[in-house]
């Protein structure tokens, strides 16, 4: 993980822009740097801004300790704000957030730039977390400190504050995203496969978000049409980049379907499928559909990069 921030002394507001790998730990320390060192005390909005980070890892302790910290270093500042601003649900730490709010610090989720800049200006106080429409915005210009902060020997400090952790992890991590999916019937090849009246068909997708990727398969159903009832089964190889570690994986599919309603769904990484910086890949994947959009929900684990 790597950070740098923005001191906008003319709305009292520090922005926080994270990127790569996030644990909680390394933002706490993050944390202490800028509140506790690099940045003026009259700060008290905070825009803690994470659209380029790739992946949120944490504990229970560890959210906790950070969100005690953010309330010894806010809560004593009138009008205390902060602002996480996400693409994606995955890159935000919800305990962190759901803590923050118990211990009165306001704190709100936005997909859009102008929007949370909005409402860290608003005045007095405000401790309902929400999440609003999603959106972009190019960071307007501010009487700033850009990778630095009120002193030259603090710019320099800030320019060099990485943090770097291994690549890999047991932990397991979640990536979100949306897919589309085309979908098209193909002829049995032979008698067996005629006989068995089993409906076959291709799949071709295209993953967006941490899974950056294709997926090309064939999937296996009965039932469909005007029935409400029955199930399907599907092999399905995605290649590319998941959270920026390039390869490919099998999935396997199997759903059941009730008065139209799909049941004991699974989607799971096929064990010693992963190829490339994804060899020892394994997690499960759920699928919901909102809206005529495929939406993806990815728990994984990977094994430390090797030498």
């Amino acid at each position: 993980m790597a950070h740098e921030f923005i001191v906008d002394e003319e709305r009292a507001i520090l922005r926080v822009r994270y990127s790569g790998t996030i644990t909680v730990d390394e933002r706490r320390a993050a944390a202490e740097y800028l509140l506790g060192d690099a940045v003026p005390a009259d700060i008290h909005r905070l825009l803690l801004d994470y659209r380029s980070a790739t992946a949120s890892r944490s504990d229970e302790n560890a959210s906790r300790e950070l969100a005690d910290y953010m309330e010894s270093m806010l809560g004593e500042r009138e009008g205390a704000r902060v602002a996480w601003l996400v693409t994606y649900d995955h890159q935000l730490d919800p305990a962190v957030e759901r803590m923050a709010t118990g211990r009165g610090i306001a704190n709100r989720r936005f997909r859009n730039y102008d929007d949370a800049i909005a409402w860290l200006e608003q005045p007095g106080p405000d401790r309902t977390a929400a999440t609003v429409v999603a959106g972009d915005a190019a960071v307007p210009g501010a009487r700033a400190a850009a990778m630095g902060a009120a002193t030259p020997a603090t710019a320099s400090a800030a320019a060099s504050a990485t943090f770097d952790m291994e690549i890999g992890s047991m932990l397991p991590v979640r990536a979100r995203g949306i897919f589309e999916v085309a979908v098209l019937p193909q002829s049995p090849d032979n008698p067996p496969a005629r006989g068995a009246a089993l409906a076959r068909l291709s799949l071709d997708k295209r993953y967006s978000g941490p899974l950056d990727a294709v997926g090309q398969g064939e999937m296996l159903a009965e039932g469909g049409g005007a029935r409400r009832n029955g199930a399907y089964v599907a092999m399905e190889r995605v290649t590319g980049k998941l959270d920026g570690h390039a390869g490919s994986f099998v999935l396997v599919h199997r759903s059941l379907m009730r008065d139209g309603e799909p049941q004991e769904w699974t989607v799971v990484v096929v064990p010693g499928s992963g190829t490339g910086d994804l060899e020892g890949l394994e997690g499960t994947l759920r699928i919901t559909r909102e809206q005529g959009l495929h939406y993806y929900d990815f728990e994984y684990t990977l094994p430390p990069a090797r030498g």
